[in-house]
């Protein structure tokens, strides 16, 4: 008799059938989140790519219009030339012009190709008529136009590239050019300021296709022609466009790349030449993040194919044997602790006698231990012993009366640091009777960041951003407090309002970040003529307010005057080095009747205040 093979009943199959369906809709979601995210990672470096080579490229557009300035300045200025004392002038404007970064030499040529001026003392009387650079202007002569020569090689064996202006006579012939010399260490600074990955290089070339700089410097790359079909500089040429990405073999490197390519042509400049930069990224290392998430979710898919399939084998056997409830039970169980082991909160169950039964996946990261090794510990052996001793406290009114706690707790870390945890603990019961705790199950969470950003958000609050004396909100906060505090014991208090002194001018004359350093060099003096009792604000702009408890009026001006002594005495260093003087006046009032609030106050010390200012500044008067 041939076997006969039952039919699955029919639930059986519908549950099947709903499998196959979750399982092949799960697998169409994680492979199109894949391709999303594929599609997301490509974009992301497009957009990076692109960004870093704009950010080279409009430096050195803005290098090219600096220099081009200065070149013109320097034309411009020949036409004074009349005898050697003119000549001396004209060089030390020369050498001056120099001086703009990413200017490495500068020259002035005559039109039989002989320099006569240098900022480099040894070319001078150098005949440079047979150089490509030299004829070609002199081929193509334009007054309005800026050459930019091909990269070449000088005698020190590194590549370099002039930029020129053409010298004219009157008749608006050729009559020679000034020249100024890229400087190769400039621009190979401002190309490895965008490498944000140690796969990544970037190339500087000419529009004739020779590579000027490449970093990080390769080997026998400098010079090298990429006028190929196959090159991404002769298609990006092709197009047309300003900038473009290209994905592929790199033709000079012959390596897979994806690539940001930028021509660099200021659109106010007239240039017979452009530039090209070139970022470029390797194509595996961009998508490594992505393949090792598709190994993790194809890992995870098998796992829960294979646990899904068998849990429904099982469930189902289970049915047969009549053991659904108690299979039931346990698949619930293991789906717990799998959900536990995911959460990023460590949660922990100890018994009556402290000790440890169970901790999830991030509380065995935590103490760094296995299940097993994790059974039967106690706190003693994972925390420093006053830790300890707060987790004891807990315990004890947990299981001992029955308590719910939630409170803070605060140990040392591995490195030294505090750590700071939100602990919640409740009892367990046995048999679900309120009278017999068997153990307790705690919750703790990791609040270190959240209390920093608590902290540095309450200290902003209450801080001025540049100066770090306190804002103007809260020294009213704390004036209020201390002037009722005076006023209630009768003690003296005074108040000095206190201004810079022709403020306007220093930020016009040297820049508004000159005038930020002498706010804090302002900030720093008071600090240290000041005593630590006393409150200062920075009330707006050059504008500060001091208050001084337990001093009379008096005295408050002896300690006025010796802070604009002070003040009249510092010296601020500016960017370019000079020294930087300024002075301050100073309005001082004092509390004088139990009526007075801080409002009346500091209109009292403005009053003085603008007293010292039309008496002549850089003086103290009293209310």
């Amino acid at each position: 008799m041939p076997l006969q093979i039952s039919p699955l009943r029919k639930p059986f199959y519908v549950q099947w059938l709903w499998l196959g369906l979750i399982l092949i809709t799960l697998g169409i979601v994680i492979v199109f989140n894949l391709y999303v995210e594929h599609e997301r990672a490509a974009i992301r470096e497009h957009n990076r790519l692109l960004v870093q080579a704009r950010v080279i490229a409009e430096n050195t557009e803005y290098q090219l219009k600096s220099a081009n300035l200065a070149l013109e300045n320097v034309r411009d200025n020949l036409a004074h030339w009349r005898d050697g004392a003119e000549l001396q002038r004209v060089m030390r404007h020369l050498k001056a012009a120099s001086i703009i970064p990413g200017i490495r030499t500068m020259n002035i040529v005559d039109k039989e190709g002989t320099i006569t001026a240098s900022t480099r003392a040894e070319l001078i009387g150098m005949n440079i008529g047979s150089r490509d650079y030299f004829q070609a202007v002199k081929r193509h002569p334009s007054a309005d136009m800026l050459y930019v020569s091909p990269p070449f090689e000088t005698i020190h064996g590194f590549y370099v590239i002039n930029i020129i202006r053409m010298i004219a006579d009157e008749q608006g012939e050729f009559n020679g050019m000034v020249s100024a010399t890229l400087d190769p260490e400039y621009f190979k600074t401002l190309m490895m300021s965008v490498l944000y990955a140690s796969n990544m290089w970037v190339a500087l070339a000419h529009s004739d296709g020779l590579v000027f700089l490449i970093m990080p410097e390769r080997e026998n790359m400098q010079g090298m022609s990429l006028r190929h079909p196959d090159s991404f500089f002769t298609q990006h040429q092709s197009s047309g466009e300003r900038e473009k990405i290209f994905t592929g073999i790199v033709y000079a490197t012959k390596e897979h790349g994806m690539a940001a390519l930028r021509t660099i042509y200021p659109t106010d400049l007239k240039m017979d030449k452009s530039l090209l930069i070139t970022v470029n990224r390797d194509f595996d290392s961009i998508f490594e993040p992505w393949r090792q998430n598709v190994l993790i979710q194809g890992i995870l898919f098998g796992i829960i194919v294979l646990t899904s399939t068998i849990g429904l084998f099982f469930y189902q056997k289970r049915q047969r044997k009549f053991e659904k409830e108690e299979r039931k039970i346990r698949a619930l169980v293991n789906q717990f602790s799998l959900a536990l082991d995911r959460i990023p909160t460590y949660i922990f169950m100890k018994d009556q006698q402290r000790r440890y039964i169970y901790g999830n996946r991030s509380t065995l990261e935590l103490f760094k231990c296995s299940a097993e090794e994790l059974t039967g510990s106690s706190d003693a052996r994972f925390f420093p012993p006053e830790t300890v001793a707060r987790l004891q406290e807990s315990d004890t009114r947990v299981l001992i009366h029955g308590e719910d706690t939630a409170e803070k707790v605060i140990c040392k870390s591995q490195d030294g640091g505090p750590r700071i945890y939100w602990e919640i603990k409740t009892p367990i019961y046995e048999n679900n009777m309120p009278t017999n705790i068997c153990g307790l199950c705690g919750i703790s969470m990791d609040i270190t960041e959240l209390e920093l950003l608590k902290e540095k958000l309450e200290q902003q609050a209450r801080q001025d951003y540049l100066t770090g004396l306190f804002n103007r909100r809260f020294f009213m906060e704390q004036g209020h407090a201390e002037l009722i505090r005076a006023q209630r014991y009768h003690h003296p208090l005074s108040l000095l309002m206190l201004d810079i002194d022709n403020f306007k001018k220093i930020n016009d004359k040297h820049g508004h970040q000159s005038g930020d350093t002498v706010l804090k060099r302002l900030a720093d003096v008071m600090r240290k003529v000041l005593r630590t009792v006393d409150i200062i604000g920075r009330m707006g702009g050059e504008e500060f307010a001091i208050l001084m408890p337990e001093t009379d009026l008096k005295r408050a001006a002896e300690v006025a005057e010796r802070l604009r002594e002070e003040v009249a005495c510092s010296e601020v260093t500016l960017e370019t080095g000079m020294a930087l003087y300024f002075k301050v006046s100073i309005g001082v009032a004092s509390i004088k009747d139990k009526d007075t609030d801080l409002n009346a106050l500091l209109n009292q010390a403005d009053k003085a205040l603008y007293q010292a200012k039309e008496s002549g500044r850089n003086r103290v008067c009293i209310a």
